[in-house]
């Protein structure tokens, strides 16, 4: 009979060896995973062909399911993931973009006699409100007149005001292609509002904001009564050199909210310049000179420098609201800080490219031709965006940035209504995207049993339209939140 201490030298590690035998591997329970998926991946509105799925188990990556994982299909912004990885790896959380105001000549007893100087840095988001502040401080420094010009200096950027790849002629006037610029001012847009009149046959009212003196309002949008259609909109013209024309049209009901329209302007630079000038003339500052813009470094006397918030900040709110101006900033301000100005896409996404690499993300059959996704020449897999998904978890210096970067679906603002009676409500942090019959889902996904999960969701060439995508990719990510369950129940069966 053995005695007691051989007893349990030998039960010790036959007991860890029946444990790993009983204990579930995700080899073994993802099978329930691999029937749900499939699953909703029968809807007929999907293109089989142009459908891809791939989710891996953190932190090591291994795949879980995988459809299509290394077919090349158009991202859209879910390029924005990319985008924003190589801005912390190049840049870091704490990058600030800088716009430095400056003048020429001399200064005495608050008259500069000569230019006044904005230097452009980048800046996605500089807003009117900043223009104030920056205009009032330029005021409490106790200047009150510049004899010269108000001179842009540009040079941070190169000449081109869209990504190569986008064709200028498909381009039109909503926020969303609105041009680039070194010094860019309310995302390159100005706003339209419009509120109905007092009573029916009543013109609109309708102001810009904000208003240069070479921009102006053309309002023939008329009140109607309260069951009319709304077909009230605005529209940009330009009919001579220097000045754009906003032209309010259509019909707005008598109890119709507010309505405000955006549109993009053709030559931004000149809109921020303008619009700081007439800013600087409401607080009683005067420009005596023209406007110009210069594509080189102008040196000159230090007046005023403005920094942006950390760019952790911006790109949280990047891939909120999906900006595209701030994506493509974001490229060029990558090759400007790494190789010297001026900045340029062609840099910018070489850049982005190595920075791939670097991080192990398997780049067979990617083309990345700009940092927003917007261009259809873009060709991106889900292996490439769940090996970056990996990488970026496992990094300390960077990895937390960018997952906060990402918004938690179904919880406020735009992805309110996601994974709306999904057990992985709040539990899901991911980047949405969407063209013509294209929808795509990237993100991290945390199961039922403490779990994370990558994934990325490419729908291309589907007829499903927005909400039944939506639909299709929610269900994907209850399965995959569903998957530690799963997990459980074939253990406790066995």
């Amino acid at each position: 009979m053995l005695n007691s201490h051989l007893r349990y030298r030998l039960f010790f590690p036959l007991f860890w060896l029946s444990l790993l035998l009983t204990v579930p591997t995700y080899s073994q329970t993802n099978s329930r995973l691999t029937q749900q998926i499939d699953k909703v991946l029968k809807e007929s509105c999907l293109d089989s062909s142009q459908t891809s799925v791939n989710v891996v188990a953190l932190p090591d990556g291994e795949i879980v399911y995988a459809r299509n994982p290394v077919v090349p299909l158009l991202p859209a912004s879910v390029m924005k993931l990319v985008t924003t990885a190589a801005a912390l790896h190049y840049l870091s959380p704490e990058y600030r973009f800088k716009t430095e105001f400056l003048y020429s000549g001399t200064r005495n007893n608050g008259l500069i006699q000569g230019d006044l100087i904005i230097r452009g840095g980048g800046n996605p988001r500089l807003s009117t409100e900043q223009f104030w502040t920056i205009a009032t401080q330029i005021k409490a420094s106790g200047i009150f007149e510049i004899t010269g010009n108000l001179v842009v200096d540009t040079h941070f950027f190169d000449e081109y005001e869209l990504a190569p790849e986008w064709e200028e002629e498909k381009r039109g006037q909503r926020p969303y292609d609105a041009k680039l610029s070194a010094l860019s001012l309310n995302f390159n847009t100005i706003a339209a509002h419009i509120q109905p009149g007092a009573s029916v046959g009543d013109t609109v009212n309708a102001w810009l904001d904000p208003a240069p003196a070479y921009i102006h309002l053309r309002n023939t949008g008329k009140t109607t009564s309260r069951r009319s259609k709304h077909t009230v909109w605005a529209h940009r013209h330009e009919n001579q050199p220097g000045e754009v024309e906003i032209e309010v049209r259509g019909q707005l009901p008598v109890n119709a909210p507010e309505k405000v329209v955006y549109l993009n302007l053709n030559n931004p630079t000149h809109y921020a310049a303008e619009t700081f000038r007439a800013l600087l003339l409401q607080i009683g500052i005067k420009i005596n000179g023209e406007t110009k813009t210069v594509s080189s470094r102008i040196d000159a006397n230090k007046l005023y420098k403005h920094f942006s918030q950390p760019l952790s900040l911006i790109l949280k709110e990047l891939n909120l609201y999906s900006n595209n101006l701030t994506a493509e900033h974001i490229v060029k301000t990558i090759a400007a800080e790494r190789y010297g100005t001026p900045g340029s896409h062609a840099e910018g996404l070489r850049l982005l490219d190595d920075f791939l690499r670097i991080n192990n993300v398997n780049t067979e059959g990617v083309v990345i031709v700009d940092g927003s996704g917007l261009s259809r020449k873009n060709r991106m897999t889900t292996r490439a965006i769940t090996d970056l998904l990996t990488a970026m978890y496992s990094r300390f210096d960077i990895g937390p940035d960018f997952i906060a970067a990402l918004h938690i679906m179904g919880k406020n603002d735009i992805y309110a209504q996601r994974l709306r009676n999904s057990p992985a409500r709040e539990k899901t942090r991911a980047k949405t995207g969407s063209l013509k019959g294209v929808s795509t889902l990237a993100g991290y996904v945390e199961s039922s049993n403490g779990q994370i999960f990558g994934f990325a969701l490419f729908l291309n060439h589907n007829r499903c339209g927005s909400r039944k995508a939506d639909d299709i990719e929610d269900r994907i990510i209850t399965a995959i939140y569903n998957l530690g369950e799963s997990a459980f129940e074939e253990f406790s069966t066995k």
